[in-house]
């Protein structure tokens, strides 16, 4: 990376932040937004700051594309990541992920501290990569889609996010609702060939999880080119906790009850009109079939530099 770079940047860039009041505490949003502010300056940046309280996300970033930034700190969880995405693909911007949500799958593929100032802090020295975005009827993802009856257990998630009792009553039901859901009839096809599988869940992935046992899974390629399909065989009523099972230990590829394949499109048929479709982890309606498709390296993002230790004047929560 050359010396006169610093976020990815030559100094003359166009940077703006981008925070989400929605998505996790509101003191670490702020603080967040703070420690990116002080130390963007500190570089001789001087972002705009566009904050989006409930329910204005979408004018926020309506405002910010607008601004046409060159880089765009955003700070949130994967939803506010994603509609980010969605709103700056085809663009020449480039986004910082700091993570503020539950999952942080893309913060943790990319290797971003969760942290918010150690976040902020490790993209001083950072690069710019470009990686690929997967497509479902017109609508991005880009870590994971998840189809089928498996989806609909989103939706306890949402109804219970940010309150502890309710998240703890949320898990409980969805443990009981994932005994009782009946298997769907799903039509997958690559192109090449069709087939038929009962099945409670299927997830797609913007390139294969990786073969190792991790708490969240994580993937080997952000830019390998290929989509990844997991369907879960109906075997009874702990198939998905069978297929959750096989996921988490690393080894989805080579279990018999699911089925693994990759290729570059996709498409998904069902006996019915719409269907519930999580996109990284946010509920979408889309109407059937379904059409997968790679998009590759169509976005850029900050990377990490090495590990670096806290800002001095912030104390992490």
């Amino acid at each position: 990376m050359a010396d006169n770079l610093v976020f990815g940047m030559t100094g003359d860039a166009s940077v703006a932040i981008l925070a989400n009041r929605s998505s996790g505490l509101t003191a670490r949003t702020a603080e967040a937004v703070d420690v990116a502010v002080s130390m963007l300056a500190g570089h001789g940046f001087y972002p705009r700051l566009f904050m989006a309280r409930r329910g204005g996300l979408e004018e926020a970033l309506a405002a910010c594309r607008a601004h046409e930034p060159d880089l765009v700190f955003v700070i949130g969880g994967d939803g506010t990541i994603l509609a980010a995405a969605e709103a700056f693909l085809g663009t020449d911007t480039r986004l910082a992920i700091v993570p503020l949500g539950t999952v942080n799958q893309l913060a943790r593929d990319l290797d971003i501290p969760l942290d918010p100032a150690l976040a902020v802090a490790s993209f001083v020295g950072g690069s710019i990569r470009a990686i690929d975005v997967g497509m479902v009827n017109g609508r991005a993802f880009l870590c994971t889609s998840v189809v089928g009856p498996l989806a609909k257990l989103q939706r306890y998630r949402e109804q219970a996010r940010g309150r502890l009792p309710a998240t703890l009553l949320a898990i409980v039901t969805t443990i009981l609702k994932a005994f009782r859901l009946r298997p769907m009839r799903l039509v997958l096809g690559d192109g090449a060939r069709t087939w038929r599988e009962d099945s409670r869940g299927v997830i797609v992935s913007v390139n294969p999880f990786l073969r190792q046992p991790s708490r969240i899974p994580r993937r080997a390629s952000l830019d390998g080119g290929r989509l990844a399909i997991y369907a879960a065989r109906d075997n009874g009523r702990l198939t998905l906790m069978k297929m959750a099972a096989a996921i988490l230990a690393g080894r989805a590829e080579d279990n018999a009850n699911i089925v693994y394949h990759e290729a570059p499109a996709i498409r998904i048929g069902a006996r019915r009109r719409r269907i519930t479709v999580l996109n990284d982890g946010e509920i979408r309606l889309l109407p059937m079939p379904l059409q997968f498709k790679l998009m590759p390296g169509a976005l850029r993002v900050l990377a990490p530099g090495q590990s670096v230790a806290a800002p001095a004047a912030v104390v992490a929560p």
